[in-house]
């Protein structure tokens, strides 16, 4: 029996655990982890997960899968011919997979052996990361490997006869951002049997599509789905506009608040005439891009110009703003000033991925994998120069060792009230130069009136009132996603209750 470091269940696979989840706490402002069902704390299971944010979905696998349990990916088998790659990734416990071999049971060998040994085998069926408004189409591979697993479990006397495929959703609220949100949701198990072979064996490649469309339809459950970017941008909007930002709906409501947004303006509503309120649907939609592409020429989001939804933008107003947050900001300067100045080349780090790197897809794990590097030099620097000051003893050095994730901690605990505040003081002066000079122009491609701003609260003001309308009404006539927000978002529909009441 090999051991647990060569099956990559090891030291090596603890260390990159806490090496994930360190990740996650640094870079997610919120993580929530939803089961639909308790996932097994042992026995084979494979793993189906959406993959649209490169290196960071599998640590988010790592870091958040139920019982702590090892998750076995895998990666084409040239790398493992690179002597020093191959090593890490054998003791991390990735699986080679020959692409080139036209026989499943030469595919799949390392997959089967790791799956007969009770293991987790975790796959990303889309094949590639991706940036678009919905997940790519899944690849049979998963399916190939289990029916040549339960074939292989056929041929046994003993041990068990079926495996589980959980599909897996991951949804970032903004993926390429630091200090966003992240849902992992593993949903209801696919429960494939010994039994199901003899249809398997009638028409194998028919019967690999059905249960690949299968694990597409579990994922899709548990992710948010668009037809294309406009309704994707229209549904966002509309759900800032009632809710305001992802921290304003609840985490394990996100995926069904969102999609329920993306029905109301889904194609299927909006070019069909026959479609409950239709001409309703079209004129929200393309006020809601309007009104998209107004706040990002304005370089605002509709939180910013939440303040004036209903009452007159003013000097006063404005100023009143800017200075009430520009206070607040300095006031928590002392306090988190030693912070920003360490960690200061990790957010100029930030600022030039997110100016540079093309593919959105890939600007989270640039950052990761840049800061872990960067954090070595720093952070050895802070350690010498602490050790220094204190005169280079044993005792110092462990003292310094040891506050040093105090100092993390702490530096962490003030980030986010810190970040929001600097988020709202920039707002703020944008407006407030809007309001002043006419513009908010610092280049001449930015350059607005007030009359643009002054035209975003006005959009803004009638699409809330719009969406409202619209969803209670739809929830009215049985719409069964309209009906959902109206309960989830109550107090939001009094009004129109008591309206109606009246009314009658």
């Amino acid at each position: 029996m090999p051991s647990l470091e060569k099956q990559g269940e090891g030291k090596t696979y603890i260390t990159l655990q806490y090496l994930s989840r360190l990740a996650l706490w640094v870079y997610f402002r919120n993580i929530k982890i939803i089961c639909r069902t308790p996932v097994p704390a042992e026995g084979p299971l494979l793993i189906a997960a959406n993959h649209s944010n490169m290196v960071l979905d599998p640590i988010v696998l790592i870091a958040t899968f139920p019982h702590s349990r090892p998750c076995h990916f895998w990666a084409l088998a040239r790398f493992f011919r690179i002597p020093l790659v191959g090593k890490i990734l054998k003791s991390a416990g990735v699986l080679p997979v020959d692409t080139k071999t036209h026989s499943n049971a030469k595919l799949f060998e390392h997959t089967l052996l790791t799956l007969d040994r009770g293991a987790v085998v975790a796959l990303f069926p889309e094949g590639t990361s991706y940036t678009a408004p919905k997940h790519l189409p899944f690849k049979d591979g998963i399916s190939w490997a289990s029916f040549e697993y339960l074939t292989q479990l056929a041929q046994k006397e003993d041990g068990p006869k079926s495996v589980s495929i959980i599909p897996v959703g991951i949804t970032y609220s903004t993926k390429n951002r630091w200090r966003s949100e992240v849902v992992v949701e593993y949903g209801n198990p696919i429960i494939q049997t010994v039994q199901d072979l003899q249809e398997f064996h009638s028409d194998p490649k028919k019967i690999v599509k059905n249960l690949t469309d299968r694990i597409a339809e579990g994922v899709e459950r548990s992710t948010i789905n668009s037809p294309d970017w406009d309704t994707s941008h229209a549904a966002s909007e509309a759900r800032f506009i009632l809710f305001g930002d992802s921290r304003g709906v609840r985490l394990e409501e996100y995926v069904h608040v969102s999609q329920s947004f993306i029905a109301l303006f889904h194609p299927n509503n909006t070019n069909d005439k026959e479609a409950l309120y239709y001409k309703e649907r079209i004129e929200l939609k393309e006020r809601l891009l309007m009104f998209s592409k107004k706040l990002k020429s304005l370089r605002l989001n509709a939180g910013d110009i939440s303040m004036y939804e209903n009452q007159e933008i003013t000097m006063t107003r404005a100023t009143l703003k800017l200075v009430s947050t520009w206070t607040y900001l300095v006031a928590q300067i002392p306090l988190f000033l030693p912070g920003i100045i360490i960690n200061s080349p990790f957010y100029i780090l930030g600022r030039l991925i997110d100016s540079y790197e093309p593919y959105t897809e890939s600007v989270s794990q640039d950052k990761l994998i840049f800061s872990f590097f960067l954090a070595m030099p720093v952070y050895g620097t802070l350690i010498w120069l602490l050790w220094k000051l204190t005169g280079y003893g044993l005792i110092s050095l462990l003292c310094v060792l040891m506050l040093l994730p105090l100092f993390a901690w702490y530096h962490m605990a003030l980030i986010d009230k810190n970040y929001d505040m600097l988020k709202q003081v920039i707002a703020s002066w944008r407006i407030f130069i809007a309001i002043t000079t006419g513009t908010t122009g610092v280049n001449a491609d930015w350059t607005h009136s007030r009359e643009a701003l002054e035209d975003c609260v006005r959009l803004r003001r009638w699409c809330r009132d719009q969406t409202k309308l619209l969803i209670y009404n739809l929830a009215k006539e049985g719409d069964v996603e309209a009906q959902y927000l109206v309960d989830y978002g109550k107090p939001l529909f009094a009004s129109l209750d008591e309206q109606e009441q009246q009314q009658q």
